[in-house]
C-alpha cells in the first residue's frame, strides 16, 4: 500500500488519467474529489460489500417464498417469473428494483450511492 500525505488543494494521479484531490479537511474526516473516465467505476467500499451481501442473500431465497411475501404486501411483481434460463436461474440475470416509487430493471440501472 502506498502511503501519501496531502494538505487540502494538494492532488495527486493514479496512473495518467485519474486525478484524485483533497477538498477539504475537517477533523477526522477527508473531502476528496476525483476526475476520472466515465469507464471508471467508482464507488464507496462499504456500499459494494452491502450489494454484494444483499445480492447473495437474495439469490438464497426460494421463489415459493418471494410469491408468498409479494402476496402478504400486496405488490405485484414487476414481470412473470421466469424458469431457469441455460440452466441458470432468471433472478440471476434480471433483478428488478423498486426504488422511490420507479420500478428500475437490472443492476446496470440501480443507483450507485
Amino acid at each position: 500500500m502506498l502511503v501519501m500525505r496531502r494538505r487540502a488543494g494538494e492532488s495527486f494521479l493514479v496512473g495518467s488519467a485519474i486525478e484524485i484531490e483533497v477538498l477539504e479537511v475537517c477533523g477526522a474526516r477527508v473531502k476528496l474529489g476525483i476526475v476520472a473516465p466515465d469507464s471508471v467505476q467508482i464507488q464507496r467500499k462499504e456500499t459494494k460489500i452491502t450489494r454484494d451481501e444483499n445480492i447473495t442473500a437474495a439469490r438464497s431465497v426460494r421463489r415459493p417464498n418471494i410469491s408468498t411475501l409479494l402476496t402478504k404486501l400486496a405488490v405485484p411483481p414487476s414481470a412473470p417469473v421466469k424458469e431457469e434460463v441455460d440452466g441458470q436461474n432468471s433472478m440471476d440475470h434480471e433483478l428488478h428494483w423498486v426504488l422511490g416509487g420507479k420500478k428500475t430493471k437490472g443492476l446496470a440501472n440501480a443507483p450507485q450511492i
